[in-house]
């Protein structure tokens, strides 16, 4: 008797711990990117670090190839987004997407460049948005883009925040963690490919 008790015991805090929602804080400019989370009362600063720092190295001599940009995880993240989001939609808009801030603002050396790029955000914000809408209980969204003739390079501004309930984080880790891997290693043979194929030319 008493161990079905401490049993029922440990389900009825497995699910109240279920139940406790979790919280994520993504903010992003030309400059930085901000990561924050928090369970419950607590909050945490996942980026940047504010650990001890490093002592720099002297740069080595030897030849390497060169680090990956913002850009690249950027794309990165673009390339990620429509699995997370199917993943996302398997918990029938259950991830609440409460606040969402873009603003792209369009710019090139020349005018035409200036209003192809224009025209390319303003596309790819009408692909991936529909599909945001149909897998996240959206509450509060904000998209803006804009041009500037006068600006040499583009810029951008991100400010995200999602919650989800506990379980909700493990069901989605559940259903991507043998799908992500997949996709991470079909991205990187795709971008192995294209770069051969550049060197190739």
């Amino acid at each position: 008797m008493k161990g079905v008790l401490i049993l029922a015991l440990i389900a009825a805090a497995l699910a109240l711990v279920s139940l406790l929602r979790l919280g994520v804080q993504v903010r992003w400019n030309s400059d930085q990117l901000t990561l924050r989370a928090w369970v419950g009362p607590v909050r945490l600063t996942l980026l940047p670090r504010t650990g001890r720092r490093r002592r720099k190295q002297p740069p080595r001599q030897t030849p390497s190839a060169p680090p990956k940009g913002r850009g690249d995880m950027l794309e990165q993240l673009r390339r990620m987004l429509p699995l997370v989001a199917e993943a996302a939609g398997h918990l029938r808009r259950k991830v609440r997407l409460d606040r969402i801030e873009l603003d792209v603002t369009a710019a090139a050396p020349d005018p035409a460049s200036a209003a192809l790029a224009f025209g390319g955000i303003n596309a790819a914000v009408g692909m991936i948005w529909p599909m945001v809408e149909q897998n996240f209980n959206v509450k509060d969204r904000n998209i803006r883009t804009r041009v500037d003739f006068e600006a040499d390079k583009p810029t951008a501004s991100l400010n995200a925040e999602a919650t989800l309930t506990v379980g909700q984080a493990l069901a989605l880790a559940v259903w991507l963690a043998p799908r992500l891997p997949q996709a991470m290693g079909k991205e990187r043979g795709r971008s192995r490919t294209d770069t051969a194929q550049k060197e190739a030319v």
